[in-house]
């Protein structure tokens, strides 16, 4: 899928800026110099659609195979690897609104449906902001900022299922190299290195998965 480049306007600063709509993301420099292809670093995600709607979802698996190296995972839908974008209507998810819907849920949040004021489209906060509750959001389908009336947090799942908070047992799991990640949304499930838990030892320094999984996710958004 091509890039779709257009001008949303300037910055506070009085910066242009310049969106794709196709891959939802900004397409301008630090100057507001227009870029030709965005910034999206996954295009390729998007050339693959499954509508959530016109199939039968039994499971949708988030699998960071190693946290610690690489934040972007594999998506698993009916236990089959999925490459693409998750539709229904005008919805389109990827990896990274999988992503805040584990930390939402790993935060017990209560999600919101909230509709774009500029493009009508519904919203999906991730990394920081999947745990943040806020007023002003930045629309992932015309890159505009629009303010709500209470502060929350959206995300689209939440029109078609009722997704589960995420339950963690009273446990603690020491981490080395590797800190494998797996997460299924429909569920409430969430492992690591295959074991349900809430507590992490890292270099003999105890964290809580939520703080562990907070930080290292802050930036994918």
């Amino acid at each position: 899928m091509k890039c779709n480049i257009e001008y949303i306007g300037k910055s506070e600063n009085e910066i242009p800026q310049y969106y794709c709509t196709n891959h939802k993301a900004f397409a301008c420099d630090e100057k507001g110099n227009r870029l030709e292809e965005c910034l999206c670093t996954n295009k390729e995600q998007f050339d693959q659609c499954l509508d959530l709607k016109q199939n039968k979802i039994e499971n949708i698996k988030v699998i960071y195979h190693n946290i610690l190296d690489n934040v972007v995972p594999d998506i698993f839908v009916n236990n089959k690897l999925f490459k693409g974008v998750l539709v229904f209507e005008n919805s389109v998810l990827n990896y990274k609104d999988l992503g805040g819907m584990m930390l939402a849920k790993m935060n017990q949040i209560s999600l919101e449906t909230v509709k774009c004021n500029y493009c009508n489209h519904y919203h999906s906060d991730n990394g920081k902001f999947a745990y943040t509750p806020h007023r002003t959001h930045l629309c992932q389908y015309c890159g505009h900022l629009f303010s709500v009336k209470e502060r929350n947090i959206g995300n689209e799942f939440a029109m078609i299922w009722d997704i589960l908070d995420i339950g963690l047992e009273n446990k603690e799991i020491s981490i080395g190299d590797i800190c494998h990640i797996e997460y299924e949304l429909l569920k409430g499930k969430l492992l690591v290195n295959h074991e349900n838990v809430n507590q992490l030892v890292i270099q003999n320094k105890k964290v809580s998965i939520i703080d562990f999984l907070n930080d290292i996710l802050k930036d994918e958004f």
